[in-house]
């Protein structure tokens, strides 16, 4: 197991990136996202890894953020999906985008991702639906994973957009945050957790 590399940035082919540790250049499979993010050739980086073996070939794949690598790995537990398929994923959608289209029930977000059809989109949805959290989701969408404090008004009203985007009807749950206790100090991400327990979601 190889659970990060540190080393110098020399180089990225495409979606490899280069990292010399100690005069040796390993080659690290990587999404756009990641790579996107890179410092200068010649920065020290650390990517965390996962080595996957074939008959052939031990590959690298590497992400600068462990929340990255880890939805790689569950992606990689959808059938049909492989690394490819997976590195293509989190290089066409975030970790947050990929959490709320799950939560959602949007296959048609991992459709638009080249080279995944329909059924795998589908079936993405049916694997991952009891592996990410929903509120992690929406955290990372509404406050993009800071806990914000907002008026009364604005909070409920953000709420009420998710669970309407949930699939909740308007008036189900305008009814449900009606029953709910909102101070000053409550955060979206707060009430919608406490909402969605209220109506028995999670």
């Amino acid at each position: 197991m190889i659970a990060f590399i540190r080393g110098t940035l020399t180089d990225i082919d495409g979606n490899v990136i280069i990292v010399d540790n100690n005069g040796i250049g390993y080659g690290v499979n990587s999404s756009m996202n990641t790579i996107g993010s890179l410092p200068a050739i010649g920065s020290e980086i650390k990517l965390n890894t996962k080595l996957i073996p074939k008959e052939d070939s031990l590959t690298l794949y590497g992400f600068y953020d462990k929340e990255e690598l880890k939805m790689f790995e569950l992606l990689l537990s959808v059938s049909g999906i492989g690394p490819k398929g997976a590195l293509a994923i989190l290089s066409s959608m975030t970790v947050s985008d990929i959490r709320f289209a799950v939560a959602g029930g949007d296959s048609k977000a991992f459709a638009k991702v080249p080279g995944v059809g329909k059924k795998t989109a589908e079936r993405a949805i049916i694997d991952l639906k009891d592996k990410v959290d929903i509120v992690d989701a929406f955290e990372g969408k509404l406050s993009a994973g800071q806990a914000k404090i907002a008026t009364t008004s604005t909070v409920k009203e953000e709420v009420l957009e998710a669970l309407v985007a949930l699939g909740y009807s308007p008036s189900n749950a305008a009814r449900a945050l009606d029953k709910m206790t909102i101070t000053d100090s409550t955060t979206t991400e707060q009430l919608l957790s406490d909402t969605l327990k209220q109506m028995s979601f999670i």
